[in-house]
């Protein structure tokens, strides 16, 4: 497969039915939510990435083919937080929605989706940056620098 010429650029407030596309395709191909869920899930989102988007609090990049299709994209969403004695930021940088369209796959959509994202996280004044990983992103990220860490989760019952 030859590599796509791709042009990496940042979305705009009206793409965001690009970006919720590629969220909903992501925790579908992770087999995550039934397609009610996965509805529900856009409808309860949609707003909040529209104000997100519109205050800057949540960044999107979108990776265009030569065709001017969207061959993938992937976010970062700032949010407050204290500093600690190892970085004296009160902002914290989590990775979100990163996603390849299945015919773009292995042809290093991703990895520049990334390298966009990531220099604009060093860019900001940033000194790290979060993310989860799905089994197939994992490698990608570990070859970026990426390390698992100790976070523990707890989820309580739907009410």
């Amino acid at each position: 497969m030859t590599k796509p010429a791709i042009t990496i650029r940042e979305a705009r407030p009206e793409e965001i039915e690009i970006i919720l596309h590629h969220r909903r395709s992501m925790f579908r191909d992770m087999n995550e939510g039934t397609v009610e869920e996965l509805d529900r899930m856009l409808e309860v989102a949609r707003p909040w990435l529209a104000q997100a988007l519109a205050d800057g609090s949540y960044r999107h990049w979108l990776a265009l083919a030569d065709s001017g299709r969207v061959a993938g994209g992937g976010g970062v969403l700032l949010s407050p937080w204290p500093a600690n004695p190892h970085d004296p930021c009160t902002e914290r940088a989590v990775i979100l929605n990163l996603y390849t369209e299945q015919e773009f796959r292995r042809r290093g959509v991703a990895r520049e989706v990334m390298a966009a994202i990531l220099a604009w996280i060093k860019g900001y004044g940033l000194r790290g940056v979060n993310l989860h990983a799905s089994a197939e992103g994992r490698q990608l990220y570990e070859s970026l620098g990426f390390t698992a860490t100790n976070e523990m989760r707890l989820k309580f019952d739907r009410p």
